[in-house]
This record gives structure tokens, C-alpha cells and sequence, in this order.
């Protein structure tokens, strides 16, 4: 089921699209500024300036990642009874 928006709502909205369509059409380099910084904002954001750096020299590219130590497991014996174990433990 979807809910009705209230009149109001479309009201402002309205008002604030005019006001900016008004503001464009009367002054438009007013509008240019904003526009300009926010698109740098936004390209700063998306592509930080860390990843402008290109990688200096033929070994920087393809370096191997360094080799991990593979874990070693051991069994710990627990000093449970092992007659009932398909019981559950007592103090649960």
C-alpha cells in the first residue's frame, strides 16, 4: 500500500525547483561556482589523490606478494569422560 505524499511536500519541492531554474536563468555563473566545486569534491572522493601514483620502475609492478607460514594445528586432549559423550555437558 503506498502512502500519499502530503500536498506540502510537493509544494516545497516545486518552489525550490523555480528557485533554482530562475536563479540559473538570470545569473548563471552564480551557479557555475558551486558546480565546479562540488564536481572537484566529487572526483577527489571517487580517485583519491593516492592512487595518481604510478608505479616507478619495471619491479614495482609485478612484485610477488610475500610467501605465508602455514599454521601448524595440534590436537589438545581434553580430560572429559569419554563413555557419554553423546550427553550434554552438565553445567549448561
Amino acid at each position: 500500500m503506498r502512502r500519499k505524499q502530503p500536498i506540502l511536500t510537493y509544494v516545497v519541492f516545486g518552489l525550490i525547483a523555480i528557485g533554482i531554474l530562475s536563479g540559473l536563468f538570470t545569473s548563471p555563473s552564480s551557479f557555475l561556482i558551486p558546480v565546479i566545486i562540488f564536481g572537484a569534491v566529487f572526483l577527489l572522493y571517487k580517485y583519491p589523490p593516492n592512487t595518481w601514483k604510478k608505479p616507478s620502475g619495471y619491479g614495482t609492478r609485478f612484485k610477488k606478494p610475500p610467501k605465508r607460514k602455514n599454521a601448524t594445528f595440534r590436537v589438545i586432549n581434553g580430560s572429559g569422560n569419554r563413555d557419554n559423550q553423546d550427553e550434554p555437558p552438565k553445567y549448561h
